[in-house]
């Protein structure tokens, strides 16, 4: 996929905000040294014991389209990651983390979810969701964390990512919107860098970095458990993730 990075339609009030977000990300990770394997750090001490179950509304990728560019996205970078990456049947955009869920009942932790409060978590968004309608986002180019590689996303002009993101959010209780130490940027996972220098990883990703945006109609939204806690974190780690769908919900055709 080639273009002029700001050549797609639909898309430029929501690019001229989120550009510079994105474009400060690269730029911070083009000056550090090497990349964070959080898988490995998450294997030692109580990071390990609290490898919980985490629950999840996202909007899934069903476009066929996308779905192939992004794993010729995951294949571009195949020889630089030590863990395979997650089939991109399961690739999602992060819409709202709600907390984890408790695999004993003695672990009173916060926002941590017992799985007789889902059905009333999924009755709360339905309410919520009930009167949405279909909306595009789009996916691309290629940027990176210290820790992954991922796609941007973004909103459409009518900001209705953002805006269903905030419905979501205003219709669960506090204990369902845990603090973060990172403001809200969608994007879409692609792989984990696990630890290596940077410089050979910015060096192949420079050329993605001038990709326009791949338009996806978000039709659904799914309230989900992952699991990713089968530790250690071997390179098939993300093969062998666990997604269980607790509920779905569809947004009303636009006319």
């Amino acid at each position: 996929m080639s273009g002029s990075h700001t050549s797609t339609a639909g898309f430029p009030a929501q690019r001229s905000a989120l550009d510079r977000v994105f474009a400060a990300k690269w730029e911070q990770f083009t000056r550090l040294k090497r990349t964070e394997d959080t898988f490995e750090r998450g294997q030692h001490g109580l990071r390990r014991w609290l490898a919980m179950p985490y629950i999840t509304f996202v909007i899934p990728i069903d476009d066929p389209a996308l779905r192939d560019q992004l794993a010729a996205w995951q294949s571009a970078f195949a020889d630089m990651m030590p863990y395979l990456p997650q089939p991109v049947e399961r690739a999602h955009v992060t819409l709202h983390y709600v907390g984890q869920l408790r695999t004993s009942a003695w672990m009173l932790l916060p926002h941590t979810w017992e799985r007789s409060a889902l059905g009333w978590i999924a009755a709360r968004a339905g309410a919520a969701l009930k009167q949405c309608r279909e909306f595009t986002i789009g996916i691309g180019p290629l940027n990176a964390f210290s820790n992954v590689l991922f796609a941007e996303v973004y909103d459409g002009e009518r900001e209705c990512l953002r805006a269903i993101r905030l419905r979501v959010r205003r219709a669960l209780p506090l204990r369902a919107r845990p603090p973060s130490p990172w403001s809200y940027l969608p994007h879409v996972t692609l792989g984990f860098w696990g630890q290596q220098p940077i410089a050979p990883l910015a060096e192949r990703l420079r050329p993605f970095r001038d990709a326009a945006p791949l338009p996806l109609r978000v039709s659904r939204i799914k309230l989900t458990i992952y699991r990713r806690d089968r530790l250690p974190a071997t390179p098939d780690i993300l093969l062998r993730a666990r997604e269980e769908v607790v509920a779905e919900f569809s947004l009303a055709p636009r006319e």
